[in-house]
């Protein structure tokens, strides 16, 4: 009992100290700290989203609940493939929004990811808008000089293995 009690207020301990220092976490990190200590991953969102399973009374907030919902919504989407693992982390909206397609989301999740924020556009000097356009200029003929490399090496590769196969009939 005493282990457990300890273990509880580390994690709450935790819990405060990834706040101050500025650390991302979901939603239901403070609800978690309480009800559900020694849960993480799937197991946590079983346990916060049934009340007999909390180690202590915790009112779940509005922001835990749309997260709890977002992951009802989109449990196809985390539970196979990239986004595998991800569900009821800090990484879950970061996977659904960022590292898989949006064609891929079903449209019920679609519909539950919050809104993106879109960065501002930054008013830019010509000087600034001129290094720009040069440093985007050098990328550009980076990529094509990328391209045609590429194409070289592949004209080589199969002339090296029509060669090959030109060889090996001559042998027989």
């Amino acid at each position: 009992e005493k282990t457990r009690v300890a273990a509880m207020w580390l994690a709450r301990l935790v819990v405060v100290v990834s706040l101050v220092v500025g650390v991302e976490s979901h939603p239901c990190d403070p609800e978690a700290a309480s009800a559900c200590p020694f849960d993480g991953g799937a197991a946590l969102g079983a346990c916060l989203l049934d009340k007999g399973k909390h180690e202590a009374p915790t009112e779940i907030s509005a922001e835990c609940q749309s997260f709890l919902d977002l992951h009802a919504k989109c449990e196809s989407n985390l539970s196979s493939g990239t986004c595998s693992g991800t569900a009821y982390t800090d990484d879950a909206i970061l996977c659904l929004t960022q590292w898989l397609n949006k064609a891929d989301l079903t449209e019920e999740c679609k519909a539950a990811l919050p809104e993106e924020k879109k960065a501002e556009e930054r008013v830019l000097d010509d000087d600034a808008r001129r290094k720009r356009d040069q440093r985007k200029r050098a990328r550009a003929k980076a990529a094509e000089e990328v391209r045609k490399l590429n194409e070289k090496n592949e004209a080589a590769a199969k002339k090296t293995a029509t060669k090959k196969k030109k060889s090996k009939r001559s042998d027989l």
